[in-house]
């Protein structure tokens, strides 16, 4: 035999001792967690959300859906059913499909871009998408990002590079404002960046002379749809007719910011949160500037501080983190982060852009937009080979039909229907007819022959001409870009050529009149200068949307032949007018007093300012050039976001002074602390961006006596910025150039609404049926990622898994969840077995009886098999895992309500398997009257009394009864797991309980054991400790006898080479007393004192 290791190590004589405690007793505590699955329109979706108590989980996945209950789907009810025990897990299912199950996010532009780059509408994406499906699925930054599809490296001005995106993930609609952040709200952040980090720590992609609270942004998230429909020109019109509300909103720009425009914070808005009806749910400022830390060590990124509340608000945010690496500038870049307006320089200086769309800011920079006249661009088809026909269809439509053998077939292969946008006209073309476009309202292409639909309203099919005679006039979408004098003739079907005299002009939807008008660029109270050089006039310009009945399709506009009439009135053109006054107060239109004569098409008439009977056409910028011949020029509002001065000196001039410092004469208004100056121009090629600076003081009353450059007499200011101020010399005139800040020039925010996530009735919401249930079941745990986290013991621990839908009359009834259980070996599914009612009203199989009674011996065959179903009821098989898991029958009756209601056991029987850890043992027999009656808040009896041949039927198939006993109430009358076409002792639910308490035991004292060395010694020890454990067992009846080995029987050489270690495990479990026979045998008298009896 071996020594001994420690023997061996004895080398002088002498005693020595040695003690080996081999009585250790090895405690291993009972899991006892449910895993609650089912299915809840609210709350986090396929992960388990630890629950400790109802208040918690009402908040969360709300109360009881008895519309969902009417569905067979009982999840509110079962997990607040089980909470009565204690805390639970409760796992969601949602079933998903990308390409339907979408919501919506927008990119966000973080600097200032054009329109264009920030789609105010947002895309829709996969909502699985959102987040991650590793494991258990939890909203991912990174896999929103992949979503989207991000970019990893700067994409330059023409994206907004995904530096804050926004979705809502919740299930209700929310509106999102988001605005830099107010003055008010980052006191301690107007510091440097270079102050902040240190200046040889700044980094790469942040400028050291930026402000830290320009990184800044305030985010207002509101409950509810107060956003625009950007699809729309007047996005906020519905808000018009709201007599609270109104008052807020423009139908155009968006929310009224402040109540005063001099007011220093955003009034306005403060007063909406106010508002009773509106619910301000959160509110963060934070930084767009990744994991930002405070002076206090808080986490100030965006994405840290509007995640963490997703859960209640729905809100969910990314910032590609990628782009900040420190060799990519991201601060006042194109498409950057640029809360200031650095790059406004540049782009006005190269009118690179005319507005301004980023964050919730939206406006024209653009002092003279230009828009010259356009007409609409009339198709013509020869017709020479039409081969075709027109006819009134049965709903009384017109119909034209084209033979792909003509050549005209391509021609109305390219028409399109109205719908949501437009669609295609075609004139009438017959000598007789009124020559009214007519729209098309269907288009059916076949290989063979195109049949295109017209509205019949004031046509028919007599107004066109098959007979390839005469050409047949259209308009697609993409022809329709009309810019023009307005058509106002008194009878809109019957133009003539005496129109009523008007200076309105109109332009239609795809123009960027009309565009420029709907994004806010252009708004009521914007003016233009018409005349002739050195002699021109000022008027006031009013837009407004409508429906135009006419196309323009000549220039000039001089008579009928140059219009087009449109026949039905549902198809006319959305368009916007433009209407010219004299006066401000807009009371005095300007007239046209022939606008049919001349040669030209934008005649704004000065009769009544002076020029009698005179026509002038030339439109003047703000600068005094003459716009190109037939263009309108619209001096903006808002234009005016800059201006020029000179000054007295710099420091090349004034050698005491710094390069950030200037001196000019006061008073100056304009220049105060926060305004801004130009410190770099930019590239004019486009290479270079330009870069504001910020004025940070100002002083007064500064004189010769302090500065010699200061005239005598003059008093003057010293104006002080955060860098190197930029001098122009302009005419001999030393000049500097000054932007006021954003905040102090848009009026309006945008406010955003995101619907979040809407459930699908006819796809992810339990419907009653079998088919349906299912569907959820196996597309979310039928070998999905997170069906192996499910199983993964070193995951998540639990030891029931609670059914909570109804149905199952199939094969292999619920088997997903007794194949969890067996995958993951040391779990128990508690399942409903179908109701009384689900029994009755199946019809394939039948489960009742001539009289339509239900019958439990077609249960427990599976059906009537008499009348051949297709389909046979039957528990989960032993591949499945029938020993995981056990059904119960019948439902529960309950008070709800004032009423008594069925519904399904196992949140109730689960209650009592929890109760046997507390009075008796983990694998004590949950039946009978000392722990199986079933209890509850409102449990009043049970759907359906089981008699003694009922139970005869039942408990042999797999279904444990519960029936009513006297003095008890509703009683679990079985201790059957579905393992009962084969008989063992894992057909008993208790021995597979102690099965299971056993092997969690021993692997507990494996797991201290891992890559310990494999010896003799170290497998003594793990057998021992298995020994004591189960010797515990034994004496608390958990099994008859049992025996572990671990030597060198079970672990040879050959098994020890591939370092593994073995234990085996030969366990006897205790049965029950399922069934107890009183036997009385009746003698003769003295029989039993004589002994004289067997």
């Amino acid at each position: 035999m071996a020594l001994d290791p420690q023997i061996t190590t004895l080398k002088a004589s002498g005693t020595y001792r040695f003690e080996f405690d081999k009585s250790q007793v090895v405690s291993i505590p009972a899991e006892q967690t449910r895993l609650v699955i089912g299915f809840s329109k609210k709350g986090p979706v396929n992960t388990p959300v630890f629950v400790p108590d109802t208040g918690f989980f009402k908040q969360v996945f709300g109360d009881i859906d008895r519309n969902l209950e009417k569905k067979d789907s009982y999840f509110q009810r079962s997990c607040l059913v089980a909470l009565e025990r204690g805390p639970i897990l409760a796992l969601n299912l949602l079933r998903l499909d990308d390409d339907d199950d979408q919501i919506e996010a927008i990119k966000f532009a973080t600097a200032c871009t054009p329109y264009s780059i920030q789609d105010n509408s947002g895309d829709d994406y996969p909502y699985s998408g959102f987040f991650n499906q590793d494991k258990f699925w939890f909203p991912d930054t990174e896999a929103f990002l992949n979503n989207v599809g991000y970019s990893t490296s700067y994409s330059g001005s023409g994206t907004t590079n995904d530096l804050l995106d926004v979705t809502n993930i919740g299930k209700t609609p929310i509106s999102v404002i988001i605005r830099k952040a107010a003055p008010e709200n980052v006191n301690g952040f107007n510091v440097t960046v270079k102050e902040w980090y240190g200046a040889a720590n700044v980094p790469g992609y942040l400028n050291g002379d930026s402000l830290i609270s320009d990184f800044m942004v305030d985010v207002f998230v509101i409950d509810g749809n107060w956003g625009g429909e950007f699809s729309s020109p007047n996005p906020y019109e519905r808000f018009d007719s709201d007599p609270t509300f109104q008052t807020y909103f423009n139908k155009t720009k968006g929310m009224l910011r402040k109540i005063n425009p001099d007011d220093g914070t955003d009034t306005k808005l403060q007063e909406f949160f106010n508002e009773d009806e509106v619910d301000l749910i959160a509110q963060y400022t934070s930084s767009l500037l990744p994991n930002f830390i405070d002076q206090l060590g808080n986490n100030l990124f965006v994405e840290n501080m509007v995640n963490r509340d997703s859960a209640t608000t729905g809100c969910y945010v990314t910032v590609n983190e990628d782009l900040f690496d420190g060799e990519t500038m991201l601060d006042g870049v194109p498409a950057g982060i640029d809360l200031i307006g650095h790059n406004l320089e540049w782009v006005q200086q190269n009118s690179a852009q005319t507005d301004i769309n980023f964050l919730s800011y939206e406006d024209t920079i653009a002092a003279d937009l230009e828009f010259c006249r356009e007409t609409a661009d009339v198709q013509t088809i020869p017709m020479a080979d039409a081969d075709g026909t027109v006819a009134v269809n049965t709903a009384g439509d017109i119909t034209i039909t084209v033979l792909s053998t003509s050549g005209a077939y391509a021609d109305f292969v390219s028409m399109s229907a109205a719908g949501v946008g437009l669609g295609t006209y075609i004139q009438m073309n017959d000598p007789g007819s009124a020559f009214f476009f007519v729209p098309v309202i269907n288009v059916n292409v076949t290989p063979t022959v195109v049949t295109v639909t017209l509205s019949p309203v004031n046509a028919a099919p007599t107004d066109f001409d098959m007979s390839m005679a005469i050409a047949l006039n259209y308009l697609n979408p993409a022809d329709i870009d009309q810019v023009s004098m307005e058509w106002t003739d008194a009878t809109p079907y019957a133009p003539g050529p005496a129109g009523v005299s008007t200076a309105n002009i109109v332009g239609s939807i795809g123009t960027t009149l009309y565009s420029q008008y709907t994004t806010g660029a252009l708004t009521t109270g914007d003016e233009s200068n018409f005349g002739v050089a050195g002699d021109t006039t000022r008027c006031w310009l009013d837009f407004n949307t409508f429906d135009s009945a006419f196309f323009y399709t000549g220039e000039p506009l001089q008579n009928a032949t140059d219009i087009g009439t449109i026949s039905d009135p549902d198809y006319y053109i959305p368009s916007v007018r433009v209407t010219p006054y004299e006066d401000e107060d807009f009371t005095s239109p300007v007239i046209a007093p022939n606008v049919f004569t001349g040669n030209t098409v934008f005649q704004l008439d000065t009769d009544l300012v002076g020029y009698t009977g005179a026509i002038h056409d030339t439109f003047w910028t703000s600068g005094g050039v003459a716009a190109p011949s037939h263009c309108l020029v619209v001096q903006s509002l808002k234009g005016s976001m800059n201006q020029t001065f000179e000054i007295i000196a710099s420091s090349a001039t004034e050698p005491t002074l710094y390069p950030n410092q200037i001196l000019i004469e006061s008073p100056n208004t304009d220049t105060i602390v926060g305004n801004y100056l130009v410190h770099q121009e930019g590239d004019a090629s486009g290479g270079q961006p330009s870069r504001l600076t910020r004025i940070n003081v100002v002083k007064g009353g500064q004189t010769t006596a302090d500065y010699p450059a200061i005239p005598v007499g003059v008093t003057a200011l010293l104006i002080e910025c955060q860098s190197e101020i930029l001098i122009r010399n302009i005419g001999g005139d030393d000049t500097v150039e000054l932007y006021y800040p954003i905040d102090s020039w848009i009026d309006y925010f945008n406010i955003f609404t995101l619907d979040g996530f809407t459930l699908r009735a006819d796809y992810s919401i339990p419907d009653g049926t079998n088919d349906r249930q299912n569907e959820i079941l196996n597309d979310t745990l039928a070998g999905t990622n997170l069906a192996g986290a499910l199983t993964d013991r070193d995951i998540i621990s639990y030891r029931y898994i609670v059914d909570t839908f109804g149905n199952g009359i199939e094969s292999g009834s619920k088997a997903i969840y007794f194949t969890l259980c067996k995958d993951r070996k040391n779990a128990l599914a508690i399942c409903n077995a179908p109701s009384v009612r689900d029994f009755k009203d199946s019809t394939d199989p039948i489960f009742t009886d001539a009289t339509g009674s239900l019958s439990t011996r077609f249960i427990s065959t599976g059906g009537d098999l008499a009348l051949n179903p297709t389909v046979r009821y039957s528990l989960p098989s032993i591949t499945q895992g029938a020993s995981f898991g056990c059904f119960y029958f019948p439902y529960m009756l309950v008070r709800d309500l004032g009423k008594n209601i069925t519904v399904i056991p196992a949140p109730y029987v689960s209650n009592n398997f929890i109760d046997k850890y507390a009075t008796a043992l983990p694998w004590s027999i949950v039946a009978g009257v000392r722990r199986g009656v079933v209890g509850g808040a409102g449990v009043v009896g049970i759907e359906f009394n089981l008699d003694k041949q009922d139970r005869e039927y039942l408990e042999p198939f797999g279904l444990n009864p519960i029936v009513f006993q006297r003095g008890a109430g509703p009683t679990i009358f079985a201790n059957k797991t579905a393992q009962q076409t084969i008989k063992s002792a894992l057909s008993s639910i208790n021995c597979r309980e102690v099965v299971i308490y056993i092997q969690d035991g021993i692997e507990a004292i494996l797991k201290n054991y891992l890559f310990e060395f494999n010896t003799a010694q170290t497998r003594l020890e793990i057998k021992t400790l298995a020994d004591n454990f189960l010797s515990t067992v034994q004496n608390d009846d958990g099994v008859y006898d049992y025996r572990n080995i671990m030597d060198e029987t079970n672990n040879p050489p050959e098994v020890i080479d591939q370092n593994i270690g073995i234990i085996d495990t030969y366990i006897e479990p205790v049965k029950g007393l399922e069934i107890l026979v009183q036997r009385t045998t009746i003698l003769k008298t003295g029989a039993i004192s004589t002994g004289n009896f067997q």
